[in-house]
């Protein structure tokens, strides 16, 4: 160690663990150009982080991230599932260590670009989904509790709610993506002349999602429009006039639940969350494929087998034909 110090413009680093010391090298150009803005800006125990994560990418690609290829990013990333699904990983970790390296990549881009160079940040293509966890039968309503929500909704004539739930339960709909559905979302796809939703590339995960509306949904869809004279901006406001919030799209369900448990129209109550899980239960017991399943959710395939529980239980067995479930 101390010949080396006498060398102009090598930097170790040295991380002492529990069990174990080890040296991590990366390049010069990484040291000069980017680490030194994070070593600067960032509190000890961050940098730490900071920097462990960099040694992971490393050991894992083969060299820093001052170059990146669209491969490099998929190879990391696959690796963060792997060591998450072998349980040698958390998911918070996993998430930390893919935030920390798009924010390293990011400032990487933001440098590059400033200096007239090219680079892409391709983690910004990535998110991690939820964990693997397979999901409870009695979390999610059978296709009679469905439809007598569905009945109560309709003998108020709450044409909103009505339409809410049947994006979820058919079109497998986040709440977040049904409170930030705009006008301007929704369009014909002339092949096959139907109704689609294209959502547009977000700042989370740069992935553009559309969804082909099922005919008894777009239809409902369409006459909602109208009726509304809804022309541009969010399809479904609140109260006050504004774009309908979470909670707003909450209490929707926790009243018609409410109204349900009273009159023992249902086993407990549910949320959004839970009508889409079962909108997707019934799309994989009809004998749709988890890919495509997946691909239609806007989720990733592999974390798919949280629903084999349910696809495999009695309940939804019953389901095969996805129509039992009736909208209109």
């Amino acid at each position: 160690i101390k010949n080396l110090k006498n060398l102009k413009n090598l930097y170790i680093h040295i991380f002492i663990y529990s069990t174990f010391e080890e040296i991590v090298m990366i390049s010069d150009e990484f040291n000069s150009k980017i680490w030194i803005y994070f070593e600067t800006n960032l509190k000890p125990r961050t940098r730490k982080e900071y920097f462990k994560i960099i040694n992971d990418f490393n050991k894992e690609i083969g060299h820093d991230p001052l170059t990146l290829t669209s491969k490099e990013a998929k190879q990391y990333y696959n690796y963060l599932l792997n060591k998450m699904e072998h349980n040698l990983i958390s998911y918070s970790t996993g998430v930390m260590r893919l935030s920390v390296i798009r924010s390293i990549c990011n400032f990487i881009e933001y440098y590059n670009i400033n200096h007239g160079n090219k680079y892409i940040n391709y983690f910004k293509e990535y998110s991690l989904p939820e964990p693997d966890r397979l999901i409870d039968e009695k979390g999610i309503p059978n296709s009679l509790e469905i439809n007598n929500i569905l009945e109560a909704i309709k003998e108020r004539d709450d044409k909103k709610a009505f339409l809410i739930f049947s994006l979820a339960v058919k079109c497998a709909l986040t709440n977040s993506e049904i409170c930030k559905l705009n006008m301007e979302y929704i369009v014909l796809d002339k092949t096959s002349n139907s109704i689609c939703i294209n959502y547009p590339a977000n700042s989370r995960n740069n992935i553009a999602r559309t969804i082909k509306i099922p005919d008894d949904v777009a239809k409902l869809l369409d006459e909602y429009i109208y009726e509304n004279n809804i022309k541009e901006g969010p399809v479904f406001i609140n109260k006050r006039k504004n774009r309908m919030q979470l909670r707003d799209s909450e209490r929707l369900i926790e009243k018609y639940c409410k109204i349900c448990l009273d009159n023992n129209k249902i086993r407990n109550k549910y949320t959004l969350q839970a009508l889409r899980h079962a909108g997707l239960s019934y799309m994989l017991a009809g004998g749709a494929p988890k890919d495509a399943v997946a691909n239609y959710a806007g989720i990733t395939g592999r974390w798919m087998t949280r629903y084999d529980r349910i696809i495999t239980s009695k309940t939804y067995n019953q389901a095969v034909n996805y129509s039992i479930i009736t909208i209109q």
